[in-house]
């Protein structure tokens, strides 16, 4: 394992850094693939980015980076996750690829601070199973986000203004989970099941340091034995080619824990989560020899214990989400059926146990995208789309009602051919009201990428049922990806294949063009390094170019 550092700040430089970055005003974070836990890729609220900010000009590239990545195959750069609210002086984007690397990017200069290599073996590359990284890193991630109106009357997407601190207390150093000490007793980590799911790797025995344990109603929060309150993670998940999870620190990208086993080698799996104290991730293709299934990785205990639940059928479509409560939800696509066995499901998992708790399956229907989750009146709605144009909306609490086979509602998305990419959908509602003020809650829409069009549906709840109509159809896209929705502004990405990505943004409520990057982007778009945080919005091509479009902020030393 190899880390290189790129650059040595003095002291008066790292202060001077910090006052800069504390003048930029609040950050709009973007902590795991698709921004929450519901996968709803739904920025709330942004300092810079907004309708009427995209409607005059300014914003424009920012700078490009070209990272020291090889594809392999389909598959280069993976979605990043951002940092800028630890104990660092600038705010972070903490990006893999699929060579087995994982780059530490400064947000507003796009200059690597470091780059880790993780000396695995990487096997010969294929469609179905790429090899080396396949997914994206992720940091600890609330179960439920902040009130999307409370973030909206503070102008900001759950975060205070400016960064927070920029040194740990005294004698703290860098601050990661599972601090130990503290008189609280520990929380479990995965508790197994009356009949538990086989793991994958037995654990090695427990040491006696026992973790600290999450504060009482804050999720994803850990006690200090020093102070006592709540705190940040200072880490990334990432999990390398050998399926072993390693805990990252975000100033140096050093290992901050004992690397733990986690897959087995050479498994395609989808962006991970992490949530309180515990990592999921699924696995697809059976890439490796590896079943297709849902993992569970204990972050708390020093052993790491690892639980899974296989589909013994079909490939788990994307990344799982979880609902508002935390139960695992995830969409399982075609495949051979053994006894027992799920395809072409919705499927919902305890996330202590990782035991099957409901389900969803009909006929006809051939799930193509991951779930994505959110509330509609007093209901948690879990929406996914069908290889022949549909998109259905499950009840959270009873996937497919008492025969596991009724939906809430499904609508035809028209002039669809099928061709939904996984992981295609996103959804948001529109806020008003002055910063400050009160907040008025209306329109949910969910965002339906086709083979050549972003289609979103007006989604309301009538008499307690929701129902979906047709908003708006967006212009002509090639092959369009899961679009980012950052307060009220809609981007979407034409992937290109093999031509050159272009990223439009587009007013939510009427799908109008905002803004269009043209010509700026020289390659393809494979599909996985889109997101955006702190005002601006992130494209990584095919070719290891990483982009940021953005406004030009006050630079102020």
């Amino acid at each position: 394992m190899r880390l290189k550092i790129f650059g040595i700040v003095t002291a008066s430089a790292l202060a001077a850094v910090a006052l800069w970055a504390q003048t930029r005003g609040g950050g709009s974070p973007w902590l795991t693939a698709f921004g929450d836990a519901q996968r709803t890729s739904w920025i709330p609220a942004d300092a810079a980015i907004s309708v009427d900010a995209m409607a005059k000009p300014g914003f424009e590239l920012q700078w490009k980076v070209k990272l020291e990545n090889q594809p392999r195959h389909q598959n280069g750069l993976g979605q990043g996750v951002t940092a800028n609210d630890v104990t660092i002086f600038v705010p972070l984007s903490l990006v893999t690829g699929s060579s087995n690397n994982i780059y530490s990017i400064d947000n507003d200069t796009g200059y690597v601070l470091w780059q880790r290599h993780f000396d695995a073996a990487l096997p010969a590359a294929t469609a179905a199973c790429p090899g080396g990284i396949t997914a994206a890193g992720t940091r600890l991630v609330e179960v439920a986000p902040p009130s999307p109106t409370a973030t909206a009357a503070r102008g900001t997407a759950g975060v205070s203004a400016g960064y927070r601190g920029s040194v740990s207390e005294p004698g703290q150093g860098v601050v990661v989970e599972a601090r130990s000490g503290g008189a609280a007793a520990p929380p479990p980590a995965i508790a197994p099941p009356a009949v538990a799911p086989t793991a994958v790797l037995p654990p090695p025995p427990p040491t006696a340091a026992p973790p600290t344990a999450p504060i009482p109603g804050i999720p994803g929060a850990f006690a200090s034995a020093e102070i006592g309150v709540r705190r940040p993670s200072g880490v990334v998940y990432v999990i390398a080619s050998d399926g072993v999870l390693h805990v990252l620190g975000l100033p140096s990208g050093k290992d901050m824990q004992k690397p733990a086993p986690f897959l087995p080698p050479n498994a395609n799996w989808s962006d991970p989560i992490a949530v309180n104290t515990t990592l999921y991730t699924s696995t697809s293709n059976r890439c490796g020899g590896v079943p297709n299934g849902i993992w569970a990785i204990g972050l708390a205990a020093a052993n790491k214990p690892v639980l899974s639940w296989k589909t013994n059928g079909g490939s788990v479509i994307g990344p799982v989400a979880l609902g508002l409560d935390g139960t695992l939800i995830a969409a399982i696509g075609p495949g051979p059926v053994t006894t027992g066995g799920f395809s072409n499901a919705i499927v919902s998992l305890d996330p202590k146990t990782m035991r099957l708790k409901d389900w969803f399956r009909a006929p006809g229907a051939e799930f193509v995208s991951a779930p994505v989750i959110f509330r509609l009146g007093k209901r948690d709605i879990v929406a996914a789309a069908t290889k022949d144009g549909r998109v259905l909306l499950l009840d959270a609490k009873s996937l497919g009602g008492v025969n596991h086979s009724t939906p809430l509602h499904t609508s035809r998305v028209p002039a669809s051919s099928g061709a939904f990419a996984p992981c295609a959908l996103a959804t948001w509602h529109e806020l008003a009201g002055a910063p400050g003020g009160p907040v008025v809650v209306g329109t949910r829409w969910l965002l339906v990428p086709t083979a050549n069009a972003i289609t979103a549906m007006r989604v309301t709840d009538s008499g307690g049922k929701p129902t979906m109509q047709v908003g708006w159809v967006s212009r002509d896209l090639v092959s369009p990806v899961t679009p980012l929705i950052v307060n009220g502004v809609v981007f979407a990405l034409s992937s290109g294949r093999p031509s050159p990505a272009v990223l439009y943004a587009l007013n939510g409520v009427d799908g109008k063009e905002l803004w269009t990057s043209g010509t700026t982007i020289t390659s393809f778009f494979p599909g996985k390094s889109f997101w955006s945080a702190n005002g601006q919005v992130y494209v990584g091509a095919f070719d290891g170019t990483l982009y940021a479009f953005g406004f030009a902020m006050e630079r102020k030393y």
